[in-house]
């Protein structure tokens, strides 16, 4: 099953060609890995396909029943937020109730206790049982914890870079997404936690596309390669 299909893309900076007529796409379940040297678009083609930039020519058509979450280089957050509301930020019935759950337990753990009366936890509780959205907050709880993200009511303004793109990859791997689109998913991470998205991003049912300079990273998460090269895209199958 088709996920993404790239068809004919063109794209140049000024007058620097970055890549012509490129045709690709990426089935379901997918993993794949994208390469080039420095300067070359890596990081403008994925902006393309996760539609923040437009293409000077050619399409990107992704399939339309599914859900795509990328990690850019630069997040978008609005600087005044909590890391609660930037990592929360989608309004459906499921990340409500859990966004509630979170805000609930972290004033408890914090010792302010008397912003969360017996009632408010009660109903909080319920609304996870009544959505089934237990896993789901599992999913949360060890990401966050994973990236070391204790503080969710810290402003995004207090963030050191580091943290800001740890809170930013936090967000993409909670998302309940289909096709995943990360741009060097494992800046400013320790060892031990790249070995923990090594293991994550492996063993989900995702689609992915990533661009990564950590080879090793590479090898162990992607099944093929695309190389951009001289404005063309070449596939290669197995590891790098």
């Amino acid at each position: 099953m088709n996920y993404l299909t790239i068809n004919n893309v063109s794209k140049s900076v000024g007058e620097k060609l970055l890549f012509q007529d490129i045709t690709f796409g990426l089935e379901k379940g997918q993993k794949s890995a994208l390469i080039a040297r420095n300067g070359t678009g890596k990081s403008t083609l994925l902006n393309i396909i996760a539609g923040r930039e437009a293409p000077d020519a050619g399409q990107v058509v992704v399939r339309n029943d599914i859900v795509v979450s990328y990690l850019p280089q630069m997040d978008s957050f609005n600087e005044h937020d909590s890391i609660l509301n930037a990592i929360f930020d989608e309004e459906t019935p499921v990340v409500r109730a859990v966004k509630e759950y979170e805000q609930c337990i972290s004033l408890l753990e914090s010792g302010r206790a008397d912003l969360v009366p017996q009632e408010r936890m009660d109903n909080a509780i319920l609304e996870i049982d009544r959505l089934n959205a237990w896993d789901y907050e599992s999913k949360i709880k060890e990401i966050l914890s994973k990236f070391g993200i204790h503080d969710i009511f810290k402003n995004i303004n207090e963030l050191s870079g580091g943290q800001r793109k740890k809170a930013a990859l936090a967000k993409t791997l909670i998302a309940d997404t289909d096709l995943l689109i990360l741009d060097e998913p494992t800046n400013h991470l320790d060892v031990e936690m790249i070995e923990w998205l090594e293991n994550y991003l492996s063993s989900a049912n995702i689609t992915l596309l990533m661009v990564t300079h950590d080879r090793a990273f590479l090898d162990k998460v992607c099944s093929d390669i695309y190389e951009l090269s001289n404005g063309n895209i070449y596939h290669y199958r197995g590891k790098y």
